[in-house]
């Protein structure tokens, strides 16, 4: 059963949390004036303020009360995460899942985030936007960002058009979102927070990897069988990719989404679409969606809206 944020209208107030690490102030001061500028409310919880030894935003029940009190407030719309950054999957025990099922909320971040986002599709069947950050508000794709954001917060049924796709492999697949950070997707399996793969189109990408350890990575998902449930794979941007060690590792990025996908009779597509590197298109978890790919371009219509009525 999926329950559905209610769409987000200007005039409406947005929350901004710190729910993994934070961000110099006047970073989430330039963002929280930047979605004012678009005719909306914002409110900053003061765990933006907090540290708690290496936990900025103050210690798990510190930032699951933070969300906590923002979900519950019936003035907020919408909470989007300050940024990303370490232990949002320590996080994970600290919330209470039938509260944020109960008021549903618009919910956006990435990275760290991951963690979030799909336990609450998995547990509570609540979507939520693998989306900006308020720092993705600050940098030089901000307009596209938000209009992103806003094309599918408010309740559009919208198709997304990739940016520069690279096709793996041509075709088309429907099934619902999950995904996100890889390194956090392979964390999450095994445990009682992981979405299912079956029939699901999945989102990946990573920053500041290993390219070995990436390698591992996709191996795990293949050698379980999660890409053979899947109904599509798209690959966001990989940035910051480190090859160190005695000796190099001999396969590229590219080689290995090769390696790892060539056989499957599924679309797949990577793009720079969004993911680490300031271009954050707006993705909505649990929601079903058509990924369509050939040589030249590859786009993904949602085939239901993120929210409920407008």
């Amino acid at each position: 059963m999926i329950t559905k944020p209610a769409a987000l209208k200007q005039g409406d107030t947005i929350g901004i949390v710190a729910t993994s690490w934070v961000i110099k102030r006047e970073t989430i001061e330039a963002g929280k004036t930047f979605l004012e500028s678009k005719g909306f409310k914002v409110k900053v919880h003061p765990n933006n303020d907090m540290c708690h030894d290496e936990l900025w935003g103050g210690d798990y029940k510190t930032r699951a009360a933070a969300l906590h009190e923002y979900w519950a407030d019936p003035e907020i719309k919408a909470i989007i995460a300050t940024t990303g950054g370490l232990r949002c999957l320590n996080l994970l025990d600290y919330l209470d899942f039938d509260l944020l099922a109960k008021t549903p909320k618009i919910f956006s971040g990435f990275s760290d985030n991951t963690a979030i986002i799909n336990a609450l599709w998995h547990k509570r069947g609540v979507p939520s936007l693998h989306g900006p950050h308020v720092r993705s508000f600050v940098n030089d794709n901000k307009e596209k960002n938000f209009a992103d954001f806003l094309s599918v917060a408010s309740g559009e049924k919208a198709t997304l058009q990739f940016e520069s796709p690279q096709a793996f492999k041509n075709g088309t697949g429907e099934g619902h979102l999950i995904g996100g950070n890889l390194c956090l997707m392979n964390y999450l399996l095994g445990t009682e927070y992981a979405p299912s793969f079956k029939n699901a189109i999945v989102l990946i990408e990573d920053e500041m990897e290993e390219i070995r350890n990436i390698d591992r990575m996709l191996m795990q998902l293949r050698r379980l069988g999660k890409l053979e449930e899947a109904a599509g794979l798209i690959i966001g941007n990989f940035t910051m990719i480190s090859n160190t060690g005695t000796s190099g590792f001999p396969y590229s990025l590219d080689e290995l989404i090769h390696e790892y996908t060539h056989d499957l009779d599924i679309p797949v597509v990577m793009t720079h679409s969004f993911g680490h590197g300031g271009r954050m298109m707006s993705l909505p978890v649990g929601i079903r969606a058509k990924l369509e790919v050939s040589d030249s371009k590859a786009s993904l219509s949602l085939l239901e809206t993120y929210t409920g009525d407008k």
